[in-house]
């Protein structure tokens, strides 16, 4: 049985829009789960550990956003959020002094699991991106690795995290 079904929009049950279409056959969601966050403050590291993401301050980071509300901006964590399960495109720059980082990486409930970027010290500037399969309440940080005690910098062009669901 084969059949075309003709809609301008989808809602759920309680009658939210979630999926509208427009004349060129552009698919739009209402919400589409996403994260960017920077950081405000030069933060002296002296091991390897959490980068201070931690503002969504215009003069920290553009187009700063939580709309989810599952960052936390004490600890520098994204929880996924309930029905979010899937993939997930994750993006960070870091911007350091004193030593360079030589890694970022993604951290799941407190694992190391993804270099996101690598170059071995080389320069002040790290950043990197992965596309990564996450569960509803996994918790998410971008780790910092280096040789010797680092100064990272709050940059809004520079030292920033980003997180979107993809599905």
């Amino acid at each position: 049985m084969t059949g075309i079904l003709k809609v301008d929009a989808l809602q759920n049950n309680t009658g939210t829009s979630t999926l509208s279409f427009n004349t060129d056959g552009v698919v739009t969601h209402n919400k589409i789960p996403m994260l960017k966050v920077g950081s405000n403050a030069a933060v002296a590291m002296a091991s390897n550990d959490y980068i201070r993401y931690n503002s969504f301050a215009g003069s920290h980071v553009f187009d700063g956003e939580d709309n989810m509300n599952a960052f936390n901006t004490l600890t520098s964590t994204y929880t996924i959020p309930a029905n979010c399960s899937g993939l997930w495109y994750i993006s960070a720059s870091l911007y350091a002094t004193t030593s360079n980082v030589n890694q970022l990486a993604v951290n799941v409930n407190g694992v190391r699991e993804d270099a996101i970027g690598s170059d071995a010290g080389a320069s002040h500037m790290n950043q990197g991106s992965i596309t990564k399969r996450l569960t509803a309440g996994d918790t998410i940080q971008i780790f910092g690795y280096f040789a010797s005690a680092t100064t990272t910098q709050g940059n809004p062009y520079h030292t920033w995290w980003q997180m979107n669901f993809i599905g």
